[in-house]
């Protein structure tokens, strides 16, 4: 999706091995709170020989320049050298020293590319030079303008439907967009009904929500109703793949609870902390069982009143369900 002519060189029947230990040993020196992420991997040609490569993600706050830019095509010739240096050249030390070559440097094939998180245009291809006199170096690597997508949602919902790496990217789209908390719930709620209807398996599903949770993270009054729209999407496709709203919601209260008893660190504490959490796995029942009896005689909630049942307490919640029966339209529940 993301290289596409890449993905045409690979036999996808050998298993990618990540480098892990290797790519910590040419970014060992790399700043700390540092903003991108790298991946290096071992593939298997289709002509059978190998490839490393290297994935380069920038996580920026905004568009790069072209001083950004700079520093990208250096960094990348950097990890570039290393790689070769470190695995591919042939060492010779004393006369009772043998020859080490970890990598055949004449069948083993190398890959950079390069993420920008936060860039919609440029370059597609980014090139680092040195040169003085007749000694020059040039090193070009692909660039992925991951932005350049919002302006194509369609073609990533479609794309999700046998290639779950545009779901990822429709997930940090959603994480880099500047809206509110609200916002970001309808869509992550809108990328987890979109596996189900793709009709992904189990664990598909769990690797991705797993992803999807992480990088769009809710706040804590807004998890809830969230919860509240897994378990709705679970019983729509019946495919509980996920967990019951019921499980997460006793299971977070409770452990809300234990924690904050057990960082007080004396009996009253931790008694407190256990109510809390008994109160709050209440609380999300009646929050639960309220959405389910507003869906069942209304229909599909609009955000707004999730939102108010997020936020009430169970007092309010329970007084909302009592009248649930006899109110003719949503909003007369909550007058």
């Amino acid at each position: 999706m993301l290289a596409p002519e890449l993905h045409a060189l690979i036999d996808w029947s050998v298993a990618p091995l990540f480098l892990d230990t290797e790519l910590q040993s040419i970014t060992a020196d790399s700043p700390n709170g540092r903003r991108y992420a790298d991946k290096l991997v071992k593939l298997r040609r289709l002509d059978q020989s190998e490839a490393w490569v290297l994935v380069h993600v920038e996580v920026e706050s905004g568009p790069q320049g072209d001083k950004a830019r700079s520093y990208l095509a250096q960094r990348m010739f950097t990890y570039f050298y290393r790689i070769w240096d470190r695995y591919v050249r042939q060492e010779t030390g004393g006369a009772e020293s043998a020859k080490v070559n970890t990598l055949d440097g004449l069948s083993t094939s190398f890959y950079s590319l390069a993420i920008l998180t936060a860039s919609s245009k440029g370059p597609p291809v980014v090139l680092y030079r040195q040169r003085l006199g007749k000694c020059h170096v040039s090193f070009g690597f692909p660039v992925v303008h991951l932005r350049r997508w919002e302006d194509d949602r369609a073609s990533l919902v479609d794309l999700a439907a046998f290639n779950p790496f545009a779901v990822v990217v429709m997930a940090q789209l959603g994480a880099q967009a500047r809206c509110g908390a609200q916002a970001r719930l309808v869509s992550k709620i809108a990328l987890l009904r979109l596996l189900y209807q793709h009709r992904y398996d189990r664990r598909r599903v769990q690797q991705l929500f797993r992803i999807v949770d992480w990088v769009l993270s809710l706040p804590h009054y807004l998890e809830p109703a969230f919860e509240q729209a897994v378990a709705a999407i679970e019983v729509e496709f019946n495919m509980p793949y996920v967990t019951s709203i019921e499980r997460m919601g006793q299971a977070r209260g409770l452990k809300k609870g234990l924690a904050e008893g057990l960082q007080r660190g004396h009996k009253e504490g931790r008694i407190a902390g256990r109510e809390e959490g008994r109160e709050e796995g209440r609380r999300d029942s009646a929050a639960w069982l309220l959405s389910s009896m507003l869906e069942r005689r209304f229909g599909q909630l609009p955000v707004w009143v999730t939102v108010r049942i997020t936020q009430a307490n169970t007092e309010a919640l329970h007084g909302w369900a009592l009248k649930v029966l006899e109110a003719d339209r949503l909003e007369d529940v909550f007058e």
